[in-house]
């Protein structure tokens, strides 16, 4: 006679199977906790509030007498990435400025570039604090020294943010 061995099924696991299948339970366990937790109340996210800010780009070296294509009331667009970055408030031109090196005295100074004026131009949008930059509502994310490539209408312009404002609405 045929003898039959009754084939038990016998789960064998090794040490590297065990942590994988603790962090595969683990994992699941966070998904379905961030699933099921309760939404936030709202109003309750008062830090990020919208709010008016008004911010100052500096078009760098653009021809003299260019300066007047920027007319308050512009809508300013992001060259990139097509965010709204605000309304023109003002446009200021003053001269253009470089540094270059004294080598009598081994140090930089600031040196006027003939025929070339920087632009201050002043924008109001609304936006909120982010974590590490002020964002507007459009989504576009600013930050003092950060470079900006804008548009407007009839002209485009690159430069540094140089000033962030914040006044909080009530």
């Amino acid at each position: 006679m045929e003898q039959k061995k009754n084939a038990k099924f016998r789960l064998k696991l090794n040490l590297f199977d065990g942590i994988v299948l603790v962090l595969a339970l683990v994992a699941g366990g966070l998904l379905v906790w961030n699933r099921l937790k309760p939404a936030p109340a709202p109003g309750t996210d008062a830090p990020n509030a919208s709010s008016t800010v008004r911010y100052t780009l500096r078009f760098q070296r653009w021809q003299e007498g260019t300066s007047g294509l920027i007319q308050p009331g512009d809508n300013l667009v992001d060259n990139v990435k097509n965010f709204q970055l605000g309304t023109v408030v003002s446009a200021e031109a003053v001269p253009a400025v470089v540094q270059v090196l004294d080598n009598q005295n081994g140090r930089y100074v600031d040196a006027v570039v003939d025929g070339f004026e920087d632009v201050l131009v002043t924008v109001e949008t609304s936006g909120k604090e982010g974590d590490m930059s002020v964002e507007l509502d459009s989504g576009y994310g600013l930050r003092v020294g950060n470079m900006a490539y804008v548009r407007g209408e009839g002209y485009m312009g690159s430069g540094p943010v140089v000033a962030i404002e914040r006044e909080e609405q009530a």
